[in-house]
């Protein structure tokens, strides 16, 4: 009886590991740039960060659900392009000639569709995703599109619809 006890145990301390090492080692990986990402979504606008942060955005690829939801990949990848277009003296919501502008942009985008497959009802990525869609030039009525379904999936959180009125009032 002890063995089985000791046994059940075991097993109960390996499935607690499994079910949570992901999530730790996503926290690990990701800490140092919590506080970071805090200033960033407070104001934060230096374009020294770029060289901090060019091993996140050397990534590509399908990213996980996890991974774009609970982590601040999107956010930082919306702020470097944000500063990339500041230093180049480019309007960060308008299409840019230079090359690696663009391509970051395209990058942000396909982040932000991967994003929204995860989280279709979320009316924060529909306004990221109408950002880059002007950034990147594309037809004003798929612009407008995904400021429509950001209205529709936000209507009510006003920290969004004060951003997509800064953004969007014309």
């Amino acid at each position: 009886m002890l063995v089985f006890t000791r046994l059940a145990v075991v097993c109960a301390i390996l499935i607690c590991i499994a079910l949570t090492g992901p999530q730790l080692i996503r926290h690990v990986a990701w800490d140092g740039y919590a506080n970071f990402t805090s200033e960033v979504t407070g104001g934060r606008r230096e374009t020294g960060d770029l060289l901090l942060l060019s091993p996140i955005l050397q990534k590509s690829g399908l990213e996980t659900c996890d991974k774009l939801l609970n982590t601040p990949l999107i956010t930082l990848h919306l702020y470097v392009n944000d500063m990339l277009a500041t230093e180049a003296g480019i309007a960060p919501l308008q299409p840019a000639e230079d090359i690696a502008i663009t391509t970051l942009r395209l990058r942000t985008r396909e982040l932000l569709e991967q994003a929204l497959a995860c989280s279709p009802m979320d009316g924060n990525l529909w306004l990221s995703l109408a950002t880059m869609s002007r950034a990147l030039g594309e037809p004003p009525e798929t612009t407008a599109q995904f400021v429509e379904l950001s209205r529709r999936y936000a209507p009510y959180e006003s920290w969004i619809g004060t951003r997509r009125e800064r953004l969007f009032s014309n």
